[in-house]
């Protein structure tokens, strides 16, 4: 128990709202004059007034005289990729997040989540935080799920949009093909590096997956958004596209092993129909019933990559 957890997130309320409100974009080619930054927003600026002092108090803006301007410090989180301490605006998969799970009373109480707010800002989050979640652990996943393989070969990244993982695959010799919704690929089509050996197809891999024979399938943080009978009708789907002795390879938080699990588990409670977090026997059992073999379990930074072969 930590109590300290209990207090109000200032900082990433202030900061969020501050991203929302275009105040650092507005600010990213250089300073300007305090009195123009209210139409340079569309704010008020007795509201903006005091924003900018409490976002200056924090770090992120210096006011000098009347010039508004971010700090080097901020710059570098914000916008600066080569910097070891850059995020982007990753941060802001939690912000749109607390606006969903501030409503778990009310899912108590239905069991339902509500529907989800769609935009392409909310889209861009996701993706940065998805990076950035999977920036230090991706190599050492992806040698993990080709150990014992011969380049080059088919990769199949189920769900895959954000090219974490593909584009690490490709690096490695493999032919990859990401299969994600038609919002996703839409949205990273013109990310794919050039030269890269990284196809993207729209799809919804609950219904279809494209056509094999692949020698790997990558399930990265995909099994908790759904439930048991749509993650065993997944393998099974995937059992017929995978050439013979083909692998699957699945990265989650396993409940059980991992201690991120049940905050997981609560997490798809507010955000999905049917998602949570599923123990090794569970998994071991879809896997089994869709003609894999027992999985070996590696441990990666909370989360758990569960490798089986098809039999």
């Amino acid at each position: 128990m930590d109590c300290k957890a209990l207090a109000l997130p200032e900082e990433l309320l202030i900061v969020g709202g501050a991203v929302e409100a275009g105040i650092f974009n507005a600010l990213r080619e250089g300073a300007l004059p305090r009195q123009k930054l209210p139409d340079a927003v569309r704010a008020d600026r007795r509201a903006l007034d005091a924003v900018v002092d409490a976002l200056a108090a924090l770090g992120y803006l210096k006011v000098n005289e009347d010039q508004v301007a971010i700090t080097p410090e901020a710059w570098n989180v914000f916008f600066n990729e080569e910097h070891p301490g850059y995020l982007g605006f990753s941060f802001m998969h939690a912000y749109t997040r607390l606006k969903t799970w501030i409503r778990l009373p009310e899912i108590l109480r239905t069991g339902e989540a509500p529907p989800k707010e769609r935009s392409p800002e909310r889209l861009q989050y996701f993706m940065e935080a998805m990076r950035h979640n999977a920036r230090k652990i991706a190599p050492r996943v992806v040698d993990l799920c080709l150990e014992g393989m011969h380049i080059p070969l088919e990769v199949l990244d189920v769900g895959g949009g954000p090219l974490n993982y593909a584009t690490v695959f490709a690096a490695r010799g493999a032919r990859v093909t990401v299969l994600d919704t038609p919002e996703v690929v839409a949205h990273m089509q013109a990310r794919v590096p050039p030269g890269a050996a990284v196809r993207l197809v729209a799809g919804d891999f609950t219904r279809e997956l494209p056509e094999g024979p692949y020698d790997l399938a990558f399930l990265g943080n995909v099994t908790h958004i759904y439930g048991p009978e749509e993650n065993q009708a997944l393998l099974h789907r995937l059992d017929r596209v995978l050439c013979p002795g083909g692998r699957v390879a699945i990265l989650d938080v396993v409940y059980g092993l991992s201690p991120r699990a049940p905050f997981m588990r609560v997490n798809m409670l507010v955000s999905s129909r049917g998602g949570g977090a599923w123990t090794l026997e569970q998994y071991t059992a879809w896997l089994a019933g869709a003609g894999f073999s027992i999985p070996r379990v590696q441990h990666i930074d909370f989360r758990q990559l569960l490798i089986a072969e098809k039999v």
